[in-house]
């Protein structure tokens, strides 16, 4: 793997100039490299036989009593003596159990060991595969910073409160099953990540963290939350969504400086009354959890952007929820006993959508009431985007008609003559009229839900020859709308232009402003990977049911379409991979396959992972050699990846599992695609590179065309 990642690109900054002239890469291919000059000044590089001589000497030295005859010696800034000290000699032995097996050589971890002492220390041992952390580090008092993601440790000691001027803490992607208490010692902690693991608890000594800012604890196995998190008084972000939380402590309230609030994903049946006495809140995202209700003084939490509520069981909605006066955006749908929307909406200027599809129980008098009301705010212009399904149009008494280019809020085929209405529909009750079963909420066990469908048509009463299923990624929100809404308006913009023109392009064009696409929106809330919650005792087969749930819900709609392309981001790009056999042609950014070396992960068992894996790529092999059994004949799958060595691995991972020569011998298409970004959020980057509707768009029309 180091030899395919070294051939990919030398720095960030060469691999941005080669993309720049080049555009992206398929894997293999090598940026041109300028002929290096070496200075006379500078020394020659040691052999490997040198340097294992070097390596060699240490170790004997060591076990001898005596210094390493090669590492320099660390010199310290004394504030006593006004002076450099010797900081001494490495605790740490080349022959350290801990040490063994690793990614790097235990020179190189001693190293860095070394090199982290003293005031202002950094010391990132991020994914090289240990499974204890070498005990030296629990000396290094003046350490600021200590990265510890993506390994395999079970068990930080208490030994973590030495640490008393740590201030950022990374401990993502292991195996960690409790914080320590110890983690009360570091008082000056600000940063504290430790999702992807299987935290069960998280200790009251967090509340000692007193300048605790950033908490993550996504993807754990966390039920319940410290009274003493409303001691941390400087803490703005708690990230908790996709655990097992039943509540949230009440003495959140006390955490009067948080900014973000995301607990999506658990099993919360009510917020406490203290959240809303958090006036510098900007976002609380609460989707697919249990909640009957939310405090009634909401709307009094002033400085409210966002507020999501969705897939829950909510009957109402606090009276004064419109009087959040900086509140921009609210998703509420999926909430099937939820009869009303608040009127003091409408007295919101700063509100610009609210997302309500699927509360089958909303009243139509009241949605009409709401919804002639939105447009007379501000100066009698339009008011803030409502999203409603085909259902609650018609109750309410909605006019809908075909949409036109001048629709502008319409995402599919269809328009109100209230041109703030966007309209869409629900699968479920597509299905229900063909006398189907409704697969517009996915649940378990428990009655807590799980994820979503959502359906937009082109034109209204008919499907279009091609699908896009749009998987939503973590957060648990659909993220391709603002795209596919582009292309909704680029093909429109197209056709227009080509009309009357000649040749096979403008005949394309043409065709796909006339034909279009429908768009099937899916998202898994609980952030379990588009699988199972791995628990009870089911086993893998309780994970495979739920995977079967999915896969029938996808295929119900699918299966009406000539065509089925498949878009998924991170935790979407693995779905757009696990349900690859369902469609023509599958595109991922940036997936999750193999879950146990993932820093991105849901908190589950080895067994769970591993279980995800061969489901994946047993998919896939299914996709690309035509046994799908959806009788699409052989798909098309692209994996595109950035330069980031953690996903240029997981790229890899399902041509090397399938086989890269069976791959070449059978002319599979499959195919892993290289960006010059060094990070994960890859289809962003491309986004606001202007590369992204380009690329989707030339998959739609390669699929328009094969229909």
């Amino acid at each position: 793997m180091a030899a395919s990642i070294g051939a990919v690109t030398s720095s960030a900054a060469s691999a941005l100039k080669w993309g720049r002239r080049h555009g992206p890469r398929r894997r293999g291919d090598t940026p041109p490299r300028a002929p290096r000059t070496a200075r006379a000044s500078e020394a020659p590089p040691p052999s490997f036989e040198e340097t294992e001589a070097i390596l060699r000497r240490a170790s004997e030295a060591r076990t001898e009593g005596a210094p390493p005859p090669s590492f320099e010696r660390t010199m310290l800034w004394c504030d006593d003596e006004k002076k450099f000290v010797n900081a001494g000699e490495p605790q740490t032995r080349l022959d350290d159990p801990c040490l063994q097996g690793l990614t790097i050589e235990p020179g190189e971890v001693v190293s860095r060991i070394d090199k982290a002492r003293g005031k202002g220390g950094r010391l990132d041992l991020t994914g090289i595969g240990l499974t204890k952390v070498p005990d030296e580090v629990w000396t290094l008092t003046d350490l600021t910073d200590l990265q510890l993601s993506n390994n395999k440790i079970t068990r930080i000691p208490d030994d973590v409160g030495n640490l008393t001027e740590l201030e950022r803490l990374g401990l993502a992607g292991n195996r960690l099953t409790e914080i320590p208490e110890g983690i009360g010692g570091c008082e000056c902690l600000e940063g504290l990540w430790a999702h992807g693991n299987l935290i069960g608890r998280v200790p009251d000594a967090i509340g000692r963290c007193e300048r605790l800012r950033h908490l993550m604890l996504a993807g754990n196995r966390i039920r319940e939350l410290p009274a003493s998190l409303g001691d941390c008084k400087y803490l703005e972000e708690l990230s908790v969504p996709g655990n097992r939380l039943k509540s949230l402590p009440e003495t959140i309230g006390g955490a009067y400086m948080l900014r973000v609030i995301d607990v999506h994903g658990n099993r919360i049946a009510r917020l406490p009354d203290s959240i809303a006495r958090l006036k510098s809140l900007e976002e609380l995202s609460a989707q697919g959890n249990c909640l009957t209700s939310i405090p009634d003084d909401v709307g009094e939490m002033r400085r409210l952007v966002r507020l999501n509520v969705a897939e829950n069981k909510l009957s109402s909605l606090p009276k004064g929820l419109g009087d959040a006066a900086m509140m921009t955006t609210l998703w509420c749908y999926g909430n099937p006993e939820l009869r009303s929307l608040p009127m003091s909406l409408a007295k919101n200027v700063s509100l610009k959508s609210v997302w309500c599809e699927g509360c089958d129980a909303l009243e139509g008098d009241g949605v009409r009431e709401l919804v002639e009301a939105l447009p007379t705010r501000k100066g009698g212009k339009g008011g803030a985007t409502i999203g409603l399904d085909l259902a609650q149009c018609t109750r309410a008494g909605l006019k809908i008609r075909p949409a036109t280019t001048l629709d502008a809020n319409a995402a599919g085929g269809l328009a109100c003559d209230h041109p703030h209405v966007a309209v869409s529909e629900m699968p479920g009750a597509a299905e229900s009229s063909r006398g189907g079963a409704d697969s517009r909420r996915v649940e378990m066990p428990g009655g807590y839900s799980r994820g979503y469908f959502k359906h937009v048509r082109w034109t209204e009463g008919a499907d279009a020859p091609v699908l896009i299923v749009a998987f939503g990624s973590a957060p648990g929100v659909p993220n391709w709308g603002g795209l596919l809404r582009k292309l909704r308006r680029d093909l429109l913009a197209r056709g227009v232009a080509c009309a009357g023109g000649a040749g096979p392009d403008a005949a394309a064009a043409v065709e796909a402003a006339a034909v279009g696409f429908d768009v099937l929106y899916v998202a898994d809330v609980a952030r379990s990977w588009y699988h199972g919650e791995g628990i009870g005792p089911g086993g893998t087969a309780s994970n495979d049911e739920a995977e079967r749930t999915w896969r029938e819900g996808i295929g119900r709609v699918a299966g009406r379409y000539a065509r089925v392309l498949n878009l998924g981001d991170s935790m979407g790009a693995s779905a757009s991979l696990l349900f690859a056999d369902v469609a023509d042609h599958a595109i991922a950014f940036c997936p999750q396959v193999d879950l146990v070396s993932a820093s991105i992960r849901p908190g589950r068992s080895a067994r769970w992972m591993r279980h995800y894996r061969r489901a994946l790529v047993s998919a896939v092999d299914r996709a690309v050699s035509g046994r799908g059994g959806s009788g699409r004949g052989r798909s098309r799958v692209e994996i595109h990846s950035g330069t980031w060595e953690h996903d240029l691995a997981q790229a890899d991972f399902v041509p090397d599992a399938i086989g890269r020569d069976r791959i070449d011998a059978e002319g599979l298409a499959l195919e892993v695609v290289l960006h010059p970004v060094d990070n994960h959020r890859l289809a962003l980057a491309l986004e606001e590179g202007d590369e992204l509707l380009p690329m989707v768009r030339k998959a739609y029309h390669e699929q328009l065309a094969a229909a």
